[in-house]
């Protein structure tokens, strides 16, 4: 039986920088991955803020990155539009698998051990002492600290804690297309009377090449082709997937003690975008600073106490999505053009975030351009 100071299970961006972190901090790391090939299958939009990046300590890289935006353009159902420029490139469009990938060799150089097509059948905790974890074709390790980042399924956390419950998964399907013919420098957002549960979006690759998705409860692709024949009546879909987004608040379950929980499988995701890469891996890093320090130092709350406050703003997150989601599309629509014609954008390019979304809009709102949109939005309502 061999024995490791962390064994982390999911090798997605989650799992690979908890693995990373715990490995730099000196412990003995494994991760163990159910697939043959880290970063398959693809389930993800691809969009990554630069900040959040560099919050992660993941840094830029020509192997993974495939563009780079400047801003987004966000359309309201009755066409109204709200253009936010940046002076700079604010995010990075990447290929999923490479980055994975990268994260896998930066892993790997820290130390770390990596294990590909290895099924983790069972996992159990001992009070004050090390855990078990079990894979499928009989091998048994034993962990001081176990990290799951299984993703969606939950299915080992179920096992772990008993009151696990996380119904807050969407289906999303994901389309590849081809001769877009948008600006290939923004993010394009569309809120559409048929797309009622989520936006439609396109992440623009390069000018020809896009991902458009759609999320909602039925008739995805044909929601997605509808939306493709309204605003990129040239582009043709070269290839799909289809997977599902989180919508929910971050779960409290394995915040403490041995068996932790990153990633997707602790909801630890932005409620309005389905986007998990970044606020799961800053919980992914103290995820693995706190199997150091309880290994080191016995301290069993270093994790629960570093993602206190990107707890509350994922909650906070979740309520304006909740928020959002209860306005009628006149609601929307005047809200996009209130901001559009005061000059919000120009606010929330500088003062936004794409991660921290509620924060950089409260500072948003404080500036003179959120001012003179809540004037704008309270002549629209009189």
């Amino acid at each position: 039986m061999q024995r490791f100071d962390a064994v982390v299970v999911g090798g997605g961006s989650s799992g690979l920088i908890a693995a990373g972190e715990a490995a730099r901090r000196g412990l003995s790391v494994l991760l163990l991955e159910e697939d043959m090939v880290v970063g398959r299958p693809e389930r993800c939009a691809g969009l990554y803020s630069i900040r959040g990046l560099e919050r992660v300590g993941v840094r830029l890289s020509r192997s993974y990155v495939q563009n780079l935006l400047w801003g987004a353009v966000i359309r309201s159902p009755k066409g109204a539009e709200l253009e936010i420029k940046a002076s700079s490139p604010v995010a990075v469009v990447a290929e999923r698998e490479a980055l994975d990938r990268f994260l896998a060799e930066e892993a790997l150089s820290s130390g770390a051990k990596v294990l590909v097509g290895t099924r983790v059948a069972g996992c159990s905790r001992v009070d004050d002492g090390p855990c078990k974890v079990v894979t499928e074709d009989g091998e048994t390790y034993r962990a001081g600290v176990v990290i799951l980042a299984e993703g969606s399924a939950g299915r080992l956390a179920r096992g772990i804690y008993k009151q696990y419950y996380a119904p807050y998964w969407m289906p999303i399907i994901q389309l590849v297309v081809r001769g877009h013919g948008l600006d290939p420098r923004r993010a394009h957002v569309w809120f559409k009377p048929y797309l009622r549960d989520f936006f439609g979006y396109l992440v623009p690759i390069n000018e020809e090449l896009g991902r458009v998705g759609v999320a909602g409860k039925s008739d995805l692709h044909k929601k997605a082709i509808r939306l493709i024949r309204e605003e990129m009546p040239q582009a043709r879909a070269i290839g799909y997937m289809s997977h599902s987004i989180y919508r929910g608040p971050p779960l409290e379950h394995g915040l403490t003690g041995r068996v932790l929980l990153v990633g997707d499988a602790a909801g630890q995701v932005k409620a309005t975008t389905g986007g998990g890469v970044v606020v799961g891996g800053i919980c992914a890093r103290a995820a693995g600073t706190h199997a150091y320090r309880l290994l080191t130092e016995g301290d069993e709350g270093a994790y629960r106490r570093m993602v206190r406050g990107l707890y509350r703003e994922l909650k906070m997150i979740y309520w304006l999505s909740k928020a959002l989601s209860t306005l009628r599309y006149s609601q929307l629509d005047m809200l996009i053009k209130a901001a559009s014609e005061s000059g919000f954008a120009d606010a929330l390019s500088r003062r936004g975030d794409m991660d921290l979304q509620v924060s950089g809009l409260t500072l948003s709102i404080a500036s003179t351009r959120g001012l003179s949109f809540l004037s704008h939005l309270a002549r629209s309502l009189i």
